[in-house]
């Protein structure tokens, strides 16, 4: 059976083996098996499995990636202004990750919270209380 070996005095050389196939041959003892791998993104790093950093993000560009740029931030804090005090829930926990997200706005982090309600949703019920 094939598993992943790693040489002792290469750790960076990774390969699959049958070690039986070996027998007695002193080489085999060269061989190490290696970790499972901790996930499918791993990558073999010199003896150890390494993981990926996840990708950073700015504050802007993570309200960007949330659906949240510029010109719908500028349409949102006006509407807000409309509503002052009784603003629609949505909003005013979109309001609270924005205002969130902006006290760390100098950071680029990769663990930004993602958007409460996405902008669409918070535009349909502003939409909703406007009409009513």
């Amino acid at each position: 059976m094939l598993k992943l070996y790693y040489r002792k005095t290469d750790p960076a050389d990774l390969r699959e083996l049958d070690l039986a196939a070996f027998g007695d041959n002193p080489k085999r003892l060269q061989w190490v098996e290696a970790p499972k791998k901790p996930s499918a993104d791993a990558v073999w790093n010199n003896g150890a499995w390494a993981l990926p950093e996840p990708p950073s993000f700015t504050a802007e560009a993570w309200l960007e990636s949330q659906g949240f740029g510029a010109m719908r931030l500028l349409g949102l804090l006006d509407l807000e202004g409309q509503f002052g005090q009784q603003a629609p829930p949505k909003m005013q926990a979109v309001r609270a990750w924005i205002n969130a997200i902006r006290a760390q706005y100098a950071e680029t982090k990769n663990d930004w919270q993602p958007a409460p309600h996405t902008f669409e949703e918070t535009m349909k019920e502003i939409e909703s209380w406007l009409t009513n």
